[in-house]
């Protein structure tokens, strides 16, 4: 009897230890995060400073993610760093603002962050995390030279998003800048779209390492949305701004177009190359861009055959059925190179009534029209509606270009080799 009870006692014992055990494997399951997702953090502020204590951050003291701002570039604080982190599928970022300077903290690192007992708010606009006690050393570092993919919208979408896109990473694709005169550089703030209803700014410090950099009038652009009030922290009455992390984050760049251009052939008169060869100047000609050589061409006037843009009165007018080659040739250079050129060319209407096609290709030449080389492909004059031409090149330093209207002689069966009009002749300027 006393051996079954003490069995029985035993069995009891047992039975309560590795029920015991099996409580606190569960309790360590259920072990609270040190991390917090930075969406939750910036829900917490309504308007008022919030004093990030374990309690309101479900017992965490840390946030984590992926600096997207670059110490090197000049254009942040250098005391701060964008930081973003994706949580159940929300990408959210805010501003961590330091004691000291980021000295260690690059773009693309993973870092965490030790928050408790710092402060959640809003400075001239912006959302930032600061606190007494928040120095570089709160900040440790997981990984390096993460791959950053930015969240692509246009213009119009981001002015509408703006609030929840607050300082994450975005990627505007073919972004134009308008009003550009050509020279512009990337100092400043400039609008970033052509709808006038949409505030959204490209900002960027005059001390950044590429502020002296030519402005792209067309170009595809990476930033950080952020808000900037000079004389408050209310963000609903502060710019919209848009920050480029480093020098790399634009890229598909068209130039500004170069001043005084397009040129439209207007500024002399007709009658000032009414002869297709006139030796006496030698066939010369200067307009508002410069001076240009037409050779075996004439400025053309004559309404429904001259095909100039619908608020001008002239054109050029290459001459038709030769064996050699006509012209119209830049005599100067233009001296930051080209990423595009565009121009209306046509087929010139004749008394017929008819319209005879004809070739020619754009050449450029980068020795003060010595020798010249072809740009793409020849291209017809098939349609007395005048057509737009437009080549992207990647050409630096001194340039000049010429329309070359090939010589393939008298028109027959197979030759077609008729009168061809140039008109409203633009030049982008490259801007690497």
């Amino acid at each position: 009897m006393k051996k079954n009870l003490k069995i029985a006692l035993g069995f009891i014992l047992a039975l309560f230890v590795l029920t015991s055990c099996s409580k606190n494997e569960n309790e360590a399951v259920g072990m609270v995060s040190p991390v917090v997702g930075i969406n939750y953090v910036k829900a917490l502020h309504n308007g008022d400073d919030v004093n990030l204590v374990k309690d309101k951050l479900m017992g965490a003291t840390q946030i984590a993610g992926v600096v997207i701002s670059d110490k090197n570039s000049g254009n942040f604080d250098d005391k701060e760093f964008v930081l973003q982190n994706t949580n159940k599928g929300t990408t959210a970022g805010l501003i961590i603002k330091l004691n000291d300077a980021n000295t260690s903290i690059n773009y693309g690192d993973s870092v965490k962050v030790e928050i408790e007992n710092c402060v959640l708010t809003r400075e001239k606009g912006v959302m930032k995390i600061k606190g007494t006690n928040l120095a570089l050393s709160k900040v440790t570092k997981v990984s390096s030279n993460n791959t950053l993919k930015p969240t692509v919208l246009t213009p119009t979408q981001l002015f509408s998003q703006f609030y929840t896109r607050e300082s994450t990473l975005i990627q505007l694709n073919n972004a134009t800048i308008p009003n550009l005169t050509g020279g512009e550089v990337f100092a400043g703030e400039y609008k970033l779209s052509e709808n006038t209803a949409i505030s959204l700014l490209l900002s960027t410090r005059t001390d950044a390492s590429f502020a002296q950099k030519f402005l792209p009038m067309v170009a595809s652009f990476i930033g950080i949305p952020t808000y900037y009030n000079e004389s408050s922290d209310y963000y609903n009455t502060a710019k919209l701004l848009f920050k480029m992390p480093n020098e790399d984050a634009v890229f598909n760049q068209t130039g500004s177009v170069y001043l005084n251009f397009p040129e439209d052939f207007e500024a002399a008169p007709a009658s000032a190359k009414s002869q297709f060869l006139m030796p006496a100047i030698n066939d010369k000609v200067t307009f508002r861009t410069g001076t240009w050589r037409i050779y075996q061409g004439i400025i053309g006037d004559k309404v429904n055959q001259d095909k100039f843009n619908p608020i001008g009165k002239q054109a050029i007018r290459l001459q038709e059925q030769l064996s050699e080659a006509a012209y119209l040739e830049m005599d100067f250079d233009l001296p930051n190179g080209a990423s595009q050129i565009t121009f209306s060319y046509g087929a010139t209407n004749p008394a017929t009534g008819t319209a005879v096609p004809s070739t020619f290709i754009l050449e450029y030449s980068k020795d003060g029209g010595a020798t010249w080389a072809p740009i793409g492909n020849s291209l017809t004059s098939d349609a007395t509606v005048a057509k737009e031409a437009s080549f992207s090149l990647n050409i630096v330093g001194n340039v000049r270009f010429r329309i070359n209207k090939l010589g393939l002689g008298a028109n027959g069966a197979v030759v077609k080799n008729g009168l061809l009009n140039i008109d409203d002749f633009k030049v982008y300027q490259n801007v690497d």
